[in-house]
């Protein structure tokens, strides 16, 4: 016997709680939320939260389920459209790594800032990377293994791993750069991305030469 079909109102909480959870645990840390909180953001009652995810552990778990499934989809649909023996084909590959959490459904500084704590997290954190980035991962340096068949699987995976660093420093961009450079704080994505692209191709170039 197949589940019940829930309601578009069902749907709706459901989202609502979702949404509020991630600001909360942006905003607070995954310690400092509190399922109180959390329920108060998404207007809903506090019981709504324990019957949709069971407890705290089970809502943020879902919080990054959601995140990561939307941003790794579009990751992997780029990904399947680049060409390995281009010209450019490194920097196609950046494009689809870097581009799709800068974009409007990356969830912006808010997830950044969950993202930053998931990458330096405890044990919790280092499973749901494990269990929703890591096969994303390995299929992005998988292609730029392809693409750079004379490096190392170390060198492309250290620079993987430092390009998600910098992708996280500029999401959360708060005009920091712009401001010790004595220019206004850009707000054009296309830009911060086409310096993030540069960045990270020059630090993969410097890691995989001989």
């Amino acid at each position: 016997m197949g589940q019940p079909e829930q309601s578009d109102s069902q749907h709706s909480a459901r989202d609502r709680i979702l949404d509020a959870a991630e600001e909360v645990f942006a905003a607070d840390g995954y310690s400092g939320a509190g399922m109180k909180a959390i329920a108060l953001c998404a207007g809903v009652a506090q019981g709504l939260l324990h019957y949709h995810f069971d407890n705290k552990e089970g809502l943020y778990a879902a919080v990054i389920e959601r995140r990561s499934g939307i941003i790794n989809a579009d990751r992997l649909a780029r990904l399947d459209a680049v060409r390995t023996d281009a010209p450019d084909a490194v920097a196609q590959i950046l494009r689809a790594l870097l581009a799709p959490p800068l974009g409007p459904l990356g969830g912006g500084r808010t997830y950044a800032r969950i993202l930053a704590g998931l990458t330096a997290g405890d044990t919790r954190d280092a499973a749901l990377v494990l269990e929703h980035y890591d096969p994303t991962a390995q299929r992005f340096i998988d292609t730029l293994q392809r693409a750079c068949p004379d490096a190392s699987r170390t060198a492309l995976s250290w620079g993987y791993n430092l390009a998600i660093g910098a992708l996280v420093s500029a999401i959360g961009n708060n005009g920091r750069s712009e401001r010790l450079g004595g220019e206004p704080a850009r707000r054009d994505t296309e830009a911060v991305l086409e310096t993030l692209i540069t960045y990270v191709e020059g630090g993969l170039a410097a890691l995989t030469r001989e």
